[in-house]
C-alpha cells in the first residue's frame, strides 16, 4: 500500500520480506483510471476474432463465453457466438474501465467495420466519463461469471486463447506496450505451469507486481 501511494522510499529495509519474495496480484488494487477514452464494444458488428483482447497490453479487455442459462445483469452486453465451437453459449467482450490506459491498440487491430457508419468498428474509443459507471458495474459482473473449462476451448487459436483467464493483468507498462501482451498470452495458454523470474529491463521491472501466478517472484 505504501508503494502504491508513491511512498516506497520511506520504507526501511526491515519492512521488506527477508527472502526477497514479493506478493503477486497486487496491481488489481491500484485502479489508476488514467484513460480519457475507453474502448466500448458493439456486439452487433463483432466477429468474435478475439484480437482486441489479444493485443491489450494491460489485460483490460476481456472476452468470455458462458452458458445461456446464466442470469444476465441489465445493461450487460453479449452476443450469440459465431461458429460451431461455442454452440449453446453466449459471448461477451468487456473492458476494465479503471485499468485501461486508453492506448487504442484494440481499435487499430479490430477488423470488423460497420457498413452503415464510417470508421465505426466492433470496438470504438469513447469518452470515459460517459460510460464509466456502467462499465464499472459491468466489469464487476463480468468477474463473477465462471471461467470456461480449458478443455472446452481451442487454446492454440487467437479466439480460444482469449476465452481463458489471463494470469498477468493490469501491468504498469506504458500505454500501447508491445511486450506485455506476449506474457499475458503465455499465461493464458499455459496457465499456472508458468514461472516468471525477475530480470533487468523496463518490461520485467514493470510486470513485477502485476502477475497473479501462484509462484512468488524472487
Amino acid at each position: 500500500a505504501m508503494m502504491m501511494e508513491g511512498k516506497g522510499d520511506l520504507l526501511p529495509v526491515s519492512a521488506l520480506p527477508v527472502d526477497g519474495t514479493f506478493p503477486t496480484g497486487t496491481a488489481k488494487w491500484e485502479k489508476r483510471s488514467i484513460a480519457e477514452e475507453i474502448p466500448i464494444w458493439d456486439p452487433d458488428i463483432c466477429i468474435d476474432c478475439g484480437r482486441c483482447a489479444l493485443v491489450c497490453p494491460h489485460a483490460a479487455i476481456r472476452m468470455k463465453a458462458f452458458d445461456a442459462d446464466v442470469e444476465i445483469l441489465g445493461g450487460f452486453l453479449w452476443k450469440e457466438p459465431i461458429g460451431k465451437d461455442l454452440v449453446g453459449k453466449r459471448l461477451t467482450v468487456q473492458v476494465a474501465p479503471d485499468d485501461c490506459t486508453g492506448c487504442g491498440v484494440c481499435v487499430d487491430v479490430c477488423p470488423a467495420k460497420s457498413k452503415e457508419m464510417v470508421k465505426h468498428k466492433a470496438i470504438n474509443m469513447r469518452p470515459k466519463a460517459d460510460h464509466l459507471e456502467r462499465e464499472r458495474r459491468n466489469f464487476s459482473y463480468y468477474l463473477e461469471i465462471p471461467e470456461m473449462d480449458r478443455s472446452e476451448v481451442k487454446v492454440g487459436t487467437v479466439k480460444g486463447s482469449q476465452l481463458l483467464e489471463p494470469l498477468f493483468e493490469f501491468s504498469g507498462a506504458c500505454a500501447g506496450c508491445g511486450e506485455t501482451p506476449y506474457l499475458k498470452l503465455m499465461t493464458q495458454m499455459l496457465g499456472d505451469r508458468v514461472v516468471v523470474a525477475n530480470a533487468t529491463g523496463s518490461f520485467f521491472v514493470m510486470i513485477f507486481n502485476s502477475t497473479r501466478l501462484p509462484s512468488a517472484i524472487s
